[in-house]
């Protein structure tokens, strides 16, 4: 009997709000799931709002208890998807930690999750949604993760979040430096993905021409998702699947939703490829 494997885990993190990571959380999630693999998803973001898009809101075995101890309970959400939803008091549990003095305080999550060895070996993947932030739970999430995606949209906020996502993981290696081994003891890479590229008719916006200029100068970007109102829809009104979406027929024999189906797919497959790349724990 083949052994089971410690799930590959990817967080999705970047210091600005609103460019679109919890939609690629669950659009990555569910692709995976989709080629049959067991997929956990972990919301660590107070913000809750990967686990409304389930419509799960759970106040007990959620998350929170990552850190404060006590059950979680990983809820299954699609085939081959289990959900943690997230707890609104997380966004109190880094001072919390703080002022109590907490030791290995990037490290609780990766402690959890080797006691829990047995019950996190059933998974092929966790994908960890977190609050935008450098704080201490977003570092933990990256503490334990094969690589960081940074979801980058056409906006000056947005892209100025690049240069301090990178520093943030880069300070948290530093900070976590094991000095008696001379290794790392965080080996999270950085990769990009870029979102709501933008045309008006044959041409695109100013700001989706300069993200994708910096997208062909920067090669942690694994690619990016056009717009599509279809996309935009399937996270906003109906919270439904936009594979499941995309499977219709009265969608597909749309020339461009046949043509953003086959963009959506490719850049899957470039994240699949730059994933298995990378070593993990």
């Amino acid at each position: 009997m083949e052994e089971e494997k410690f799930p590959i885990v990817l967080t999705a993190a970047l210091p600005a709000g609103g460019t679109g990571k919890t939609p690629f959380i669950r659009v990555y999630g569910e692709w995976k799931a989709r080629q049959g693999y067991k997929v956990a998803l972990i919301d660590l973001d107070h913000q809750c709002s990967l686990s409304e898009l389930y419509d799960v809101y759970e106040t007990e075995n959620t998350s929170l208890n990552l850190f404060k101890g006590g059950e979680v309970n990983f809820i299954p959400v699609e085939e081959n998807i289990w959900l943690l939803p997230a707890h609104p008091n997380l966004q109190y549990e880094p001072a919390r930690l703080r002022a109590e003095g907490t030791q290995n305080i990037y490290f609780l999550l990766e402690d959890w999750l080797y006691e829990h060895e047995e019950l996190i070996k059933r998974f092929d993947y966790l994908l960890i949604d977190t609050h935008p932030d450098t704080d201490t739970l977003t570092k933990n999430a990256l503490a334990v993760s094969t690589a960081q995606i940074g979801v980058v949209m056409p906006t000056e906020k947005s892209t100025n979040a690049i240069p301090k996502a990178e520093q943030a993981l880069s300070d948290l290696k530093v900070d976590t430096y094991d000095k008696r081994h001379k290794e790392d003891r965080v080996t999270c890479e950085l990769l990009l993905m870029g979102t709501d590229i933008e045309k008006i008719g044959k041409h695109y916006t100013k700001l989706s021409r300069q993200l994708l200029s910096l997208i062909s100068d920067d090669n942690r970007f694994v690619g990016y998702i056009p717009h599509k109102e279809l996309f935009a829809q399937a996270f906003s009104d109906e919270k439904q699947s936009i594979w499941t979406q995309l499977e219709k027929d009265s969608v597909v024999k749309e020339k461009s939703n046949q043509t953003f189906k086959e963009q959506l797919e490719e850049v899957m497959v470039e994240m699949d490829k730059k994933v298995e790349g990378l070593s993990w724990h």
